[in-house]
Order: C-alpha cells, then structure tokens, then sequence
C-alpha cells in the first residue's frame, strides 16, 4: 500500500510530476492504495473549504501533526484520526499547513497564495461549500482554487474544467469566476461555467440573477446576461454569441444526466472520457463530421457505444485493461 503522506500529497497538488503520474498510474492495481487515496480525497475537499487559522496556531498544530506522524509506525490512516474529536481539530488545520509551510520563506506573499479547493478526477463530480457558503457543484476533471483571503478581501476563484455555481448574494464583494482571460462576474445567482482547457469556447449559462463577463485585458469588452441564455466565447477570436437555452439541461450533469442534442461529435466523446474515465482513440477522422443526439443517464458503457455505431455508421470496439480504451475505426 502507499504511503498515506504521498497519496495525501497527490490529493492536495503538491506533489511533484513524477511522484503524481506514479501513483495514479498505479492506484487501479493497488486496491488498499485506491481505497485510501479516495477517503484522502473525500475528507480534503470537505476540509479544503474551512477557513484558516492564525499562523501562530498553524505552527503548534503543524509540529503536533509532525510528531504524530514520526511517532507511528504504520501508515497514516485518516479514518483512525477522525474517530479523535481533539485530532480532527488538528485535521482541519491541514489544508493550511500545506500551503503555509510550502510559502514561508515568502512571508510578503504569503495572503496571496492561491488553495486548491478540490480536484475531481475523470468519472466523479463533486460538491463544496466556500468559506463564503456560496455552493460548487464540480463536473468531472475540474480544478477549483481561490485566495487565501476569500470570502474576507475577495470572492475570486479559478475554474478549469466545469462547474455549477449557487453564490451567495453579497453585494459588497463580487464573485468572480477566472477562466483563462475570461472574468464571470456576480453578486449573488446560480449559473453554470464549461471551461475545460482543451475546448476552444468558454459557455457560461445563467438561471437567475445576472452575470457580467469582463476580459483581463480589454476594459471594453463588457456582456451582460438574462436567465436562461447561454454566452459562448471563443478563445481565439474574443467573440461572444449569446443564445437561449434550456439551463436544466445544461446543468443536468450535476445529476448525473448527459444531455446531446445534435452535439458535434468532438464534445460527446470529450464528455464520454470525462464521464467514464476512457481513451477514446479515433482512427477514423470523418467521425467527427457526425454529430449525436442522446440522453446519458445510467447507461453502461457498452451500450452508448452501440447506440454511436448505429447514428454515425462507424465501428467501436471496447479494449478493457489498467484503462479502458474505445477504438474508433
């Protein structure tokens, strides 16, 4: 099994690169390990999202949790300490001291660093409550990160991938969702954000409240959007298109729901590697001529490939191994 130190590292990204693609690369076949690294996870994205303690307090707490961890000779297992209430305490510290002690040297910028909220990986969604109690519903492959001073100086936060956003309304501090140089701007509304590094257009769509999108760099650029509209910025041009939609099924995916209503087929197998954590390997490009109209809700895998070989005419075969992989030929 791994070490519970190295997996909680992984978890917290701060391991390094090598360290990191080790232990996922390995965590299918190492069941103990996988089982650990998802309790790790679970318990920092609830604890990610308390507030931090004063440093003096970060500094006792760390060298108790030091002299914990050097004093034991099996590995450190989460479950064990949260039947402590006085070593849970000692828990929620932990998101903190990480970033803490990683930046001491820097004490000037120290208010500045940026805290990963959560991490999902491929074929789980996640939900977090900020220390501002506005709520995230997080999509698949998605990194969340925010200041260390949220919810007091700011509500800034940094999305790659897909969130929902329920904001609580404060009129005194804006929300403000980064993505690349698009800036969502709110006080307080539910609206959803697709923003995965690899598309070439960023879709915010509102369902109530209001919501302005800035750019970093142009003071010019300003849009505004009603309930039920759906903006989509390109990346490469900086242009916007506004369209009408049907939000609850833009936010369906928070339920577990894939809705594909003449999708290009680029999206639906970007989603369906997402949703089932696969390669999808496409050896014949006119694929992507195609486009799909479907629902997603629980069906297995084998069957949405069935139902992708009868619309588009193509053939799709299932490799099943450390990863599944889907041939398209």
């Amino acid at each position: 099994m791994r070490n519970a130190e190295e997996l909680f590292e992984v978890v917290s990204d701060v391991a390094n690169a090598q360290v990191k693609q080790s232990v996922l690369a390995n965590l299918n076949e190492e069941n103990d390990s996988k089982q650990e690294y998802n309790r790790i996870k679970n318990v920092w994205a609830l604890l990610a999202s308390e507030k931090e303690m004063p440093s003096y307090q970060l500094e006792q707490l760390y060298l108790n949790f030091q002299q914990k961890l050097n004093s034991r000779k099996q590995p450190f297992v989460l479950n064990i300490f949260l039947k402590y209430a006085a070593i849970f305490i000692l828990i929620l510290s932990i998101p903190s001291l990480y970033f803490y002690f990683k930046n001491e040297n820097k004490p000037a910028q120290t208010a500045n660093v940026f805290n990963t909220v959560v991490v999902t990986e491929n074929s789980q969604r996640s939900k977090v409550i900020l220390p501002d109690s506005s709520v995230v519903w997080l999509n698949a492959g998605t990194r969340v990160t925010y200041n260390s001073d949220f919810g007091q100086a700011n509500r800034n936060v940094i999305l790659v991938g897909q969130a929902f956003f329920q904001v609580t309304k404060n009129k005194n501090l804006p929300f403000i969702v980064t993505c690349k140089e698009l800036k969502v701007k709110v006080l307080g509304t539910r609206f959803d954000v697709d923003a995965y590094p690899n598309n070439e257009n960023i879709n915010v769509a509102l369902e109530t409240g209001i919501v302005e999108l800035l750019h970093a760099e142009n003071d010019t650029f300003h849009y505004q959007l009603i309930p039920g509209e759906l903006a989509q910025f390109n990346i490469y041009s900086k242009k916007v298109a506004v369209k009408k939609v049907n939000i609850d099924r833009v936010s369906a995916w928070t339920q577990g729901i894939l809705y594909f209503n003449d999708s290009p087929m680029e999206e639906v197998l970007s989603k369906l590697e997402r949703r089932f954590d696969i390669d999808i390997d496409v050896r014949n490009r006119k694929i992507y001529n195609s486009v799909f109209t479907g629902t997603i809700k629980n069906e297995p895998l084998e069957e949405i490939v069935k139902s992708i070989e009868y619309s588009c005419s193509v053939n799709l075969r299932i490799v099943r191994g450390v990863k599944t992989k889907v041939i398209i030929r």
